[in-house]
């Protein structure tokens, strides 16, 4: 197992650091006017509202600001690390190495200890310094998993070069671009192809396949299984790797998304009636919507309407229905943030509970 060195990312915020780890949701920040505080999960306030910011706990540790500085408090809201700081990232785990960088028999490398801390700046430009939790500044940062933090050195896509010059068909096609085998080990082999400016795909003994009347076919693995993505006539639709139809060639819009509860998916629709499938064909979001996009963080889908607004679709198959102008999602399951019609910005939880007044 490889570590790096902890990578401080100026542009961080208090509520999304990149190195975060899992927020504990058992109290939720809440806002009362332009006041934060905390509540428990059934809405009940538990830290007066009394910070201009409130992060979420991590590692039973919030970041908190009052004027233009933040501190940390726990989960009794007794205020731990003073208000002394102009950016600072939430607490989580890192480790020091034995001295010597001293290797395990399998080739880890040699923990000496786990350590709790967070990222703290003393100035307004940029993070300088790690915190133990008393906000004590510790001499060095401790490391982090590889892991926990992306490579911003690694290429995430790696291009593999076939030699098809053996396969040879005259006037069946000009070039191939991509091979498949319905299930590994299979003996078929199956090519996607261009003839002229169109896409078909044929198998090894040159049996057309799809045929060369397309403008795109990608293939895309989904359980095990090859499907194919194409388009025609700028409306896409979804076959099967043996060329049996999936979702027909209708849909203005159509994305294949495995979500992070390992589910596939499709977001598919016309203009203003935009949906999601899973791979039973069922609708889990109705084709009502102006738009639907899988978010980043892998907890749902963002819906939005007609007039712009904005709800989320939870993997658990809750919805909370547009009525903001903005919604981000967390990295759990359980809850969005929002920017209200105020332009004031708020937690809601999978049943549209709402923790903030305006």
């Amino acid at each position: 197992m490889n570590y790096k060195k902890l990578i401080w990312i100026f542009c961080l915020t208090l509520s999304t650091s990149v190195f975060a780890q899992k927020p504990d949701m058992n109290l939720v920040p809440y806002r009362q006017g332009d006041l934060w505080g905390y509540a428990s999960a059934d809405r009940n306030i538990v830290i007066k509202p009394e910070y201009t910011e409130a992060g979420l706990f991590h590692e039973g540790f919030a970041a908190v600001k009052k004027a233009d500085k933040y501190g940390f408090i726990n989960m009794e809201g007794k205020v731990v690390i003073p208000f002394r700081y102009f950016k600072v990232t939430p607490f989580r785990y890192g480790f020091f190495a034995a001295k010597g960088n001293a290797k395990t028999a399998d080739g880890d490398l040699h923990q000496e200890k786990s350590v709790l801390f967070a990222g703290a700046s003393l100035t307004k430009d940029g993070y300088e310094i790690c915190i133990d939790t008393k906000g004590q500044r510790m001499p060095k940062c401790p490391a982090i998993p590889e892991n926990s933090a992306p490579d911003i050195n690694k290429s995430s896509t790696v291009e593999v070069k076939t030699n098809y010059s053996t396969i040879h068909k005259t006037g069946l096609f000009d070039k191939i671009i991509d091979d498949y085998k319905l299930v590994p080990g299979a003996d078929a082999t199956y090519y996607i192809a261009t003839r002229g400016n169109n896409y078909g795909v044929f198998n090894n003994t040159f049996d057309i396949i799809l045929p060369f009347e397309y403008t795109m076919i990608k293939k895309k693995n989904i359980g095990g299984m090859t499907y194919l993505l194409a388009e025609k006539n700028g409306l896409h639709g979804v076959f099967f790797g043996n060329g049996s139809p999936y979702i027909t060639v209708e849909n203005k819009k159509l994305q294949a998304v495995t979500a992070a509860n390992s589910v596939s998916y499709f977001i598919v629709g016309q203009e203003g009636k935009i949906g999601v499938k899973d791979m039973t064909h069922k609708y889990v979001v109705e084709t009502k919507y102006a738009d639907v996009a899988y978010d980043s963080t892998g907890t749902g889908f963002i819906l939005t309407a007609d007039d712009g607004t904005k709800g989320f679709y939870f993997l658990s198959g809750k919805t909370v229905e547009p009525k903001y102008t903005e919604v981000k999602a967390l990295p759990v399951g359980d809850y969005i943030k929002v920017k209200t019609q105020a332009g004031k910005w708020g937690y809601v939880n999978s049943n549209g509970l709402e923790f903030f007044e305006d």
